[in-house]
């Protein structure tokens, strides 16, 4: 074995004063970054597998005359609830005996055959009944062909040509029952999720440096002994390499277990509809290989990058030069994602859009420090005590590092600025939820308007029919609002019975999903923010453990040097994020064309929640960087 190798794996068992503390803050630190990662891409796995099932039902990619069948969706309610309704008809039954099944289906539906979800069979009743004309489901879809165990969906089989899938109502025609188009409430989810991985992502990957560099002055000042009694820089690297190797590659392992333990909770979260199956979020083994291998060279990378000093110049370690400033040439990125969200729009596509966001979030990892850097130097000069001065002299010190701890906490009020003005909120609730309306030719206005009438008759129901242009307005006094669709079903062929309220609720899923998308996205930012601010204090400690050392022998209180540690940390968090909130605000307004999308209160309470959550995690963080500067400093 390599000497340097040897040597790494030992300083991994024997990390030496202060080194328990900082291995474990970065083994917790990367951990959490391969759960996140593990997260992310079996969330994006999982809603391509949930498509794979249910895509066939949205496809349109065969031809009239040559297509096995044709489809169409149709909104319906049940019990309250909206669900879909699958129209379907067989147009060639000997292509359509050579064929599979549609997924989750032992054979196409036939005409007068209705097959149900789980979901919907144990809403089946009367209703259901008398409007499909047969008194049970003939069976259930199983998992292979739904999205979500909670998955609302009936597939009726109906004959060529019914009403509803004649050529006037352009139904979907299908080459195959095994069609892979996306379906529209998981494609936007699949925006969404790439979304939130540009908005994650600087948080995420600022964690992986945190972890890192938890240790770096400890292990800056050791390599530069090492250099300096002859190791040369390939060995030095090496040395490092291997020791943040071992220490990834445990997180990881770490982090994939504790995934796998949260998955059935995470299967809970309703997006997309309803919960998840499990097997969709398991994690495969090439996923749980690519976790394993990209975390710990994510780390190594890291560290390399960070004890390039060292391998450069060991003397100056040592003897312990000051960093050189950071310029303001950093100021010109902040304009760039902003422009380009600005000239692009929400209208734009996918992938600039993203890469705009990208750039938003890149700025403000690298403008912060520079921020740091002047608001240090201010705080030193107008300071009025010993507490402010230590504080302003660290951050005019290493800006990088004083950053570095609070980098993902700052990033999270780019997040949260961004979707508090962009993100919409849900639909209004201004649709009327008294009247049924339908929309049929001039020429047959005055026809359904009559048979509704009749119906109503016949069903001893009072009502008002009452028509303009191409609508017929019906409104029932009466609470059973599933019997009266039940009585004026299929008056339009192939369209339901609906309110604009209940209209309204078909669409509310899409907003519900980016609800709790959001809610989501938050949590992923505040958990990475969470991580890196603790493993930061620790690390902070560590490094500011000489200086420290030497204020308490020259007679500075030691509750004056963790005063000025609590305030360099808070000093970052207020005076760069808060500014951070309005950028990513106004990245936010300029993409939805300056108009402020949410709606409600919900913006606000965004905004206030990512100001105090992110005290509180300064708070915490301090908390657990003081007992280890009390120890380091002590001597």
């Amino acid at each position: 074995m390599n000497p340097m190798t040897s040597l790494g794996l030992r300083f991994v068992r024997r990390p030496g004063p202060g080194g328990r503390a900082a291995n474990l803050a970065a083994f917790g630190a990367t951990a959490i970054v391969a759960l996140l990662i593990t997260f992310l891409i079996a969330g994006t796995l999982g809603l391509s597998e949930r498509n794979d099932r249910i895509g066939w039902r949205v496809s349109d990619s065969g031809d009239s005359r040559t297509a096995v069948g044709v489809t169409r969706n149709v909104e319906d309610m049940v019990d309250g609830k909206p669900f879909q309704r699958l129209d379907l008809a067989i147009n060639n039954d000997q292509r359509n005996a050579e064929l599979p099944a549609p997924p989750g289906l032992p054979h196409a539906p036939r005409p007068g055959e209705v097959y149900v979800s789980p979901a919907l069979a144990k809403l089946w009743g009367r209703d259901l009944s008398e409007r499909y004309k047969i008194s049970n489901p003939t069976g259930t879809i199983s998992s292979d062909g739904l999205s979500s165990p909670d998955e609302l969906i009936a597939i009726r089989g109906l004959e060529p040509g019914a009403p509803g899938l004649q050529a006037t109502n352009r139904p979907n025609h299908l080459e195959t029952w095994r069609g892979t188009s996306t379906d529209e409430r998981i494609a936007m989810l699949l925006a969404f999720v790439a979304f939130g991985i540009a908005l994650v992502l600087f948080p995420v990957l600022s964690l992986v440096g945190q972890a890192a560099g938890v240790a770096a002055k400890r292990r800056e000042h050791r390599l530069a002994a090492l250099r300096l009694a002859g190791a040369t820089r390939g060995q030095v690297l090496l040395l490092s390499a291997v020791e943040q190797a071992v220490l990834g590659f445990f997180g990881a392992v770490a982090g994939l277990v504790a995934y796998t333990v949260l998955s059935p909770l995470i299967a809970r979260i309703p997006l997309g509809g309803g919960r998840w199956y499990v097997h969709d979020l398991t994690v495969s083994w090439w996923l749980a290989l690519v976790v394993l291998v990209a975390v710990p060279l994510l780390s190594v990378l890291s560290a390399l990058i960070g004890l390039g000093r060292v391998s450069i110049t060991p003397l100056g370690v040592v003897r312990g030069q000051t960093r050189k400033g950071i310029t303001p040439l950093r100021l010109t990125l902040l304009v760039v994602g902003p422009v380009m969200l600005g000239v692009i729009g929400s209208g734009g596509a996918l992938l600039p859009l993203v890469i705009g966001v990208g750039f938003g979030a890149l700025a403000v990892r690298v403008v912060g420090p520079f921020a740091v850097q002047v608001i240090g130097k201010i705080l030193a000069r107008t300071a009025k005590g010993p507490v402010a001065l230590l504080a302003g002299r660290r951050l005019v010190d290493d800006p990088k590092a004083a950053f570095r701890p609070v980098a993902a906490l700052v990033l999270s009020g780019f997040v949260t600025g961004f979707l508090a003005l962009f993100m919409p909120y849900g639909i209004n609730g201004d649709g009327k939820d008294t009247a049924f309306e339908f929309y049929t030719t001039p020429a047959r206005t005055a026809v359904v308007a009559q048979d509704a009438k009749d119906r109503l008759a016949k069903a001893g129901l009072q009502g008002e029919v009452t028509t303009r242009n191409q609508a017929v307005e019906i409104v029932v006094a009466s609470n059973d609002r599933e019997g009266v669709r039940t009585v004026l079903y299929d008056l339009v062929p192939s369209k339901v019975p609906l309110t604009d309220a209940e209209h309204d609720e078909h669409q509310a899923g899409i907003y519900l999903d980016m609800r709790l998308g959001v809610a989501l996205l938050l949590g992923l930012v505040f958990v990475t923010g969470a991580a890196s601010t603790a493993a930061g204090a620790v690390g902070t400690a560590l490094d500011q453990a000489g200086p420290a050392k030497a204020l308490r022998r020259s007679g500075v209180p030691l509750s004056v040097i963790e005063r000025s540690s609590r305030l360099a940390a808070v000093v970052p968090v207020v005076g760069v994020g808060l500014p951070v909130v309005g950028f990513g605000a106004m990245c936010g307004l300029l993409l939805s064309g300056g108009q402020v999308i949410t709606q409600g209160s919900w913006g606000v309470v965004l905004l206030f929640g990512q100001v105090v959550v992110g005290l509180i995690l300064v708070a915490v963080a301090g908390a657990a960087g003081a007992p280890v500067l009390r120890k380091a400093s002590v001597g």
